[in-house]
């Protein structure tokens, strides 16, 4: 592969370190080899960058009360596409989240992009994973706000662990863990995150790395 160092970031001025973004183009490595090393997609660029990863061992994973209750009130149905009313969805919740709005259709030059919806009389929800050779990717979920009294986050992530289980996934990878709004990510069992040489399950340095970002 080609690994690229970006500088232009600056130093982070309270520690006087340098602030360094990692991207690379792969040669022949699979997303497997690539996921399993610490690296995640830019559905952007198209290229993958390093990152402070979080996956969950599905071979550790099961499910909560709490979760199967949450998935239980919603009817789940596998979807070929997203509609208007969906995107509609996705852009009021990354609007609300402030989280940039990105492309997901280049996903598919990954794996094989499994799309499924939960419908509820309290509002809608839905998710992507990309399923792959040996592990699954969980890039995304969206759901309605008059619907988060029926736990909507925790019912697609409940729903994206068991679905790539059943396909045979031995990961699922769930993208970064930045800041405290991605503490919840420690929660789940079978929960890892890559700390930039191994993959660690050691929760409490995770959120500790988490509270520092929030200081930054």
């Amino acid at each position: 592969m080609k690994i690229r160092f970006d500088t232009t970031s600056g130093v982070d001025t309270k520690k006087w370190e340098c602030l360094l973004t990692v991207s690379c183009t792969p040669d022949d490595e699979t997303p497997d080899e690539l996921l399993q090393g610490g690296w995640l997609f830019d559905p952007i660029t198209r290229d993958w960058y390093m990152s402070r990863s979080v996956r969950i061992d599905l071979s550790k994973w099961s499910a909560s009360d709490s979760a199967i209750d949450s998935t239980s009130r919603y009817e789940w149905k596998e979807i070929s596409k997203l509609e208007d009313d969906d995107f509609e969805m996705l852009m009021s919740y990354r609007q609300d989240r402030g989280i940039i709005n990105y492309p997901y259709d280049t996903f598919n030059s990954c794996g094989s992009v499994k799309l499924e919806k939960g419908f509820s009389k309290f509002g809608n929800c839905w998710y992507m994973t990309v399923q792959l050779e040996s592990s699954a990717v969980y890039p995304i979920c969206a759901f309605e706000k008059a619907g988060t009294k029926t736990s909507p986050g925790k019912a697609c992530w409940t729903r994206a662990c068991q679905s790539s289980k059943d396909r045979g996934a031995n990961y699922l990878y769930v993208y970064e863990g930045y800041g405290p709004a991605n503490a919840y990510k420690a929660a789940s069992s079978g929960f890892e995150w890559w700390d930039g040489a191994r993959w660690s399950s050691n929760k409490e340095l995770y959120l500790e790395c988490l509270r520092d970002d929030g200081s930054l």
